[in-house]
């Protein structure tokens, strides 16, 4: 047991030991130029054949190209967040970190959310900036004042790392829960701040479609019921109409008949 530690703790040092050796390998450098910024990569490394070029923020691929350069370039704008971006020799030779410094651009996973009493929901806001969120902060937007939430406020506790928080809201209120939430991040080069607005439904508000359809199916049964109760009587008053009416076939027989016996007598 003892030995296959030592076998995966030397295979993780030589490990990180090459991907050092691999990032050392490359040069980099940030150019400023009007309104766009320009960073850039060099290979300075053994004398592999390069077969292309990679650029990710994240896992985010930004641009891939087939070509052999020992250089590759990424143009960004000013506008674009600030991050870590990452520049690949292809095949897998090598791999560094560029870091484009900048204000904490924070952004609202959902800019609106939307629960029911007595559940939990949880607020999310994130953050790819460059150098990374180091203070997060929450607060509830009111016509009083700005209200700082924290772990000891009622029913609500808060999740934070460098690139993301979350504020965990538990059995939620309908009357004091609804609202505005502001989550605000602080880096060494400045702080920002996104809203999320929350609504809280009633409890039964998920039952108001159902009765709904039950109360439209309700009246048309009535409509139906109405319908077949007034066609009956209608039935039956023109069969009572029908049976009252004299049979005229039948009286004029029998006046025929009359005449012929009268006519035998005087005879």
């Amino acid at each position: 047991m003892a030995m296959k530690l030592l076998v995966v703790l030397g295979l993780a040092l030589l490990g990180a030991e090459s991907g050092s050796r691999a990032e050392s390998q490359i040069l980099t450098s940030i150019d400023f130029d009007g309104s766009k910024t320009r960073l850039t990569c060099t290979f300075n490394g053994s004398d592999a054949e390069i077969l292309g070029h990679r650029w990710l923020k994240g896992d985010i691929v930004l641009k891939e190209d087939e070509l052999r350069s020992r250089t590759t370039q990424y143009e960004l704008d000013t506008d674009e967040p600030s991050g870590q971006y990452f520049c690949i020799f292809l095949p897998e030779l090598g791999r560094t970190s560029v870091g484009v410094k900048g204000p904490p651009k924070i952004k609202a996973v959902k800019k609106s959310e939307h629960a029911t009493e007595g559940e939990m929901v949880v607020l999310t806001c994130k953050s790819e900036s460059f150098p990374p969120v180091t203070e997060w902060v929450w607060y509830k937007i009111t016509e009083a004042g700005d209200q700082v939430l924290t772990n000891n406020s009622q029913n609500k506790f808060v999740v934070s790392s460098d690139t993301k928080t979350e504020l965990h809201m538990q059995n939620l209120d309908l009357e004091a829960d609804p609202g505005q939430y502001a989550c605000n991040g602080t880096s060494m080069e400045g702080t920002a701040q996104a809203i999320i607005t929350l609504r809280v439904r009633n409890h039964l508000a998920a039952l108001w479609p159902f009765l709904g359809i039950v109360a439209e199916v309700l009246v048309l049964v009535i409509i139906i019921f109405i319908y077949e109760k007034r066609r009956k009587s209608d039935d039956i008053l023109d069969d009572e109409d029908t049976g009252s009416a004299p049979l005229k076939s039948s009286g004029h027989h029998v006046n025929d008949k009359g005449k012929q016996v009268r006519q035998r007598n005087a005879n």
